[in-house]
């Protein structure tokens, strides 16, 4: 009984500051926090390749290596000749860039 009186305080508390319940047990990673921007592929810095989910300093500087080496990406799908760019992993973030 006790127990039960002491989670209807709290929950009142939480309610009267705005929080519930859910959102004081829940934990969000800091990417879910972050807004999606649109990257373009050939201006993008390594910082800006790296805000894309799955892609860390070692395979945006390969990204910026390809880059130039061949020129300019002439379509999103050619990214996944990057090494360390798989079709799986090109289809997480391919909605967020373009190369016009």
């Amino acid at each position: 009984m006790k127990h039960c009186l002491l989670m209807m305080v709290l929950f009142v508390v939480l309610s009267t500051f705005g929080l519930a319940p859910a959102s004081v047990f829940a934990v969000e990673s800091p990417a879910a926090n972050q807004a999606v921007e649109t990257v373009h592929l050939n201006q993008a810095t390594a910082e800006q390749l790296q805000a894309l989910p799955g892609v860390g300093p070692a395979l945006s500087a390969r990204i910026l290596q390809y880059r130039t080496e061949h020129g300019p990406f002439r379509t999103v799908d050619q990214l996944a000749e990057v090494k360390g760019v798989g079709q799986a992993k090109l289809a997480k973030f391919k909605n967020q860039l373009t190369v016009d």
